[in-house]
């Protein structure tokens, strides 16, 4: 054996364990990476939502609902019907689903990331055969449009109680706690 050949045999040996950690299927690793960039997104979106913000409306409106279904079972008129059953619908559906689901959608986040993470790794070092490969692809990206979904919803609810919230709730705490007219 020559002098080189432990030389020759050492770059044979590392460029062999290059090629097995080398990044296996290019395109899929960008996929994944898209769907990390996307679950980060919709995290951000969800973490804006102060959720102690949403708690103190709840109280009050708790405070406050058997008092507007009293009132809206009252014949009034349609000019003050409508924006109390606004009010009143927005914090009874509205606010519950913002306050149930904002820390759902925040755990399922955090879970798809860890999926990706471990999925990306798992793709790069080519460790999945084709077919369940494809299957975790499809399970991941219809976990993420599901939790998009749910994002959209909450975000949604949020702007709706806000807007109710600002709009009316001094109005109907006025309303609430004025004196029955004597006849």
């Amino acid at each position: 054996m020559s002098r080189h050949a432990p030389i020759a045999l050492l770059a044979t040996l590392l460029l062999a364990l290059g090629a097995c950690t080398r990044n296996a299927h290019p395109e899929l690793l960008a996929e994944v990476d898209v769907m990390l960039r996307r679950a980060d997104s919709l995290k951000r979106i969800v973490d804006t939502i102060d959720l102690a913000a949403y708690d103190r409306m709840d109280s009050v409106f708790r405070g406050q609902r058997s008092a507007l279904e009293e009132l809206l079972k009252d014949t009034m008129a349609r000019e003050q019907a409508v924006p109390i059953g606004n009010y009143y619908r927005a914090m009874d559906r509205s606010l519950g689903r913002v306050r149930k689901r904002t820390a759902e959608l925040r755990e399922g986040l955090e879970r798809s990331k860890v999926q990706l993470a471990d999925l990306r790794h798992d793709i790069g070092r080519d460790l999945l055969p084709e077919g369940p490969r494809t299957t975790y692809l499809q399970q991941e990206r219809m976990e993420l449009d599901r939790l998009e979904k749910g994002v959209t919803t909450v975000t949604r609810s949020a702007g709706t109680c806000r807007r109710e919230w600002e709009a009316r709730h001094r109005a109907i705490a006025e309303l609430l706690a004025a004196p029955d007219p004597a006849p």
